[in-house]
């Protein structure tokens, strides 16, 4: 294909359109995408070891109150430390201890009928076998509640950083922020393991979130925007499947691990060799460079793509070449444009880079991405609340998080085929419906066996899971490249907010058991319904300007 063809045959063609043939003309998915895939598949496992490990950290731990003056040469000789605690706390609520009589110089075990007072006088956890922030920092009776407000730490951080990083990714680059991100969540990650105090803890949780932020949908976007069209799909729902497999071995190695900080070390210590593995070879999104019209670099960026691909990159170099002369000839236009309305005197304006205002500007793109937004509400509220509630329920904590994980590897399976045989929004409106119908459902069964409500909440977790994995991929598809970034780290701030009030809302348990999975249940049939509004994007181009989302 020579230069003057290239030029006649795609004249007509738009910018993303272009863009998609020349990652045609690179491979579309080569030897480089594969290895990208690979390296983007290990860092999912990883992530999901630490961004779920909320889970078991925060497990209760037995304890028993020392009762007031106590000391220990009082207690009966026929008993030993730890019975005669448990003796003297109170059993209900385990927040009380008895007050204690003396005979001979030694305590008399209360009986029923004996004088009760709060447990303030310090308590004994039983950290054998297992030990949490809870046993550590103390969160029983009156602070029991604070156990929940790291919960909702690592989620405001994350809310914060997909607005800042988001806006860092589209202005400045993917590859310079995912490694600013990841260096932010080393440090404070490890921080946290060896805080002295629960507000540390909470804090480092907090800019933990904020620089994971900076990493999981930053590589997400990179990996889509690295391949051509029909290979979109496919990797999206593989990139989710495997944060499934990540949730799997966490509750293996929790199982293992029943020391908080050790597994917090498990999770935290593989993001040194990922990070070390990106700073040498993870590749800048050449969408983002043809975008930005770094037309130097972006050509170079695929060059590279082709040659490990196995391709010839002439018709690839005519390609960039076309879309800088289509760059250069609006720039001309714009500066022919202003030196006519300012009589003659000529003065180039620069473009101002693309921010998320730009999507409410007009009515069409405004509709699309508040609709979106609030999709990631209330997936990430029905996800992380009916994974946080399955722990909770009835049965043992550890069998019930395994099957809340592994039923995500069907759902990413159902969630693909679908998405293959019925376009990108008719299988999300499904799942959302179904995911929320049966948490509704879950309410209303017979709780004599724990197993069938467990079971209508682990149907709820499919539908959910697969519908968010699909809202991702319509997402990346609908917000274009130029805010592509922006766009999704809002989203995903929306979806922080839900996992915020994901445990805020489990909580009005207590005005009835049936309320936080019917308010799980309506929003999900809501935001389901709401999809229909969107536009479908199967075997569509990635967007590549604001222009093409208002033209949509």
């Amino acid at each position: 294909m020579n230069e003057e063809l290239t030029t006649r045959e795609f004249k007509d063609l738009s910018t993303s359109e272009i863009t998609e043939k020349i990652l045609k003309e690179c491979g579309g998915y080569g030897l480089f995408q594969k290895i990208l895939t690979i390296f983007v598949l290990i860092f999912v496992i990883v992530d999901a070891l630490g961004a779920l490990a909320m889970v078991f950290i925060r497990e209760t731990v037995p304890f028993a109150c020392y009762p007031a003056n106590f000391n220990e040469s009082m207690i009966p000789s026929n008993i030993s430390l730890d019975e005669f605690l448990n003796d003297v706390t109170v059993k209900k609520g385990k927040c009380s201890v008895y007050n204690l009589d003396t005979e001979d110089g030694f305590y008399v075990l209360p009986t029923s009928n004996s004088t009760k007072e709060p447990c303030n006088y310090g308590r004994k956890f039983y950290t054998e076998d297992l030990s949490s922030i809870v046993s550590e920092f103390e969160l029983v009776c009156d602070k029991e509640w604070l156990k929940n407000i790291a919960v909702s730490a690592i989620f405001a951080g994350i809310l914060v950083g997909n607005l800042v990083f988001g806006i860092f990714s589209d202005r400045f680059g993917r590859y310079k922020t995912f490694c600013i991100g990841e260096i932010v969540y080393m440090v404070c990650s490890l921080t946290k393991i060896n805080a002295p105090n629960y507000i540390v803890f909470v804090v480092m949780y907090f800019l933990e979130g904020f620089g994971s932020a900076g990493t999981y949908i930053i590589l997400y976007t990179i990996l889509i925007e690295c391949v051509s069209q029909n290979y979109r799909m496919r990797l999206n729902f593989a990139f989710h499947g495997t944060f499934a497999v990540g949730e799997i071995i966490l509750g293996g190695v929790a199982y293992l691990l029943r020391k908080w900080q050790h597994l917090l070390y498990a999770a935290w210590f593989p993001h040194i060799l990922i990070f070390i593995i990106a700073l040498k070879y993870l590749p800048e999104s050449p969408r983002w460079l043809l975008n930005k019209q770094r037309f130097a670099e972006a050509e170079k960026s695929f060059n590279k793509i082709a040659k490990l691909n196995g391709k010839d990159n002439e018709d690839m170099v005519n390609l960039i070449r076309e879309l800088q002369r289509k760059a250069e000839s609006k720039s001309k236009f714009d500066d022919a444009v202003v030196e006519n309305e300012n009589f003659g005197y000529k003065q180039r304006i620069s473009e101002k880079p693309k921010t998320v205002i730009d999507l409410l500007k007009r009515p069409r793109s405004a509709m699309i991405s508040i609709n979106i937004w609030f999709n990631w509400f209330v997936n990430s509220m029905l996800y992380y609340g009916v994974t946080l509630n399955s722990v909770e329920m009835s049965g043992n904590r550890y069998v019930n998080y395994l099957m809340m994980a592994v039923i995500e590897i069907p759902a990413t399976l159902l969630g693909c085929i679908t998405f293959h045989w019925f376009g990108h929004r008719k299988p999300i409106v499904f799942f959302m419906v179904f995911g929320g119908i049966n948490c509704i459902v879950s309410n209303f069964v017979p709780k004599a066996n724990f197993w069938f409500p467990l079971m209508l909440a682990v149907f709820g977790k499919l539908g959910v899971t697969a519908s968010f994995f699909g809202i991702y991929l319509t997402s990346v598809e609908l917000f274009p490249t130029a805010v592509r970034n922006s766009g999704m780290g809002t989203a995903s701030s929306f979806a922080r907010v839900g996992g915020i009030l994901a445990p805020i809302i489990l909580g009005l348990s207590i005005y009835g058991s049936w309320i936080p999975l019917s308010f799980y249940g309506v929003f999900g049939i809501v935001a389901g319904l709401l999809i229909l509004l969107l536009p479908e994007m199967k075997d569509a181009c990635l967007l590549q300007t604001v222009e093409d989302m208002h033209n949509l």
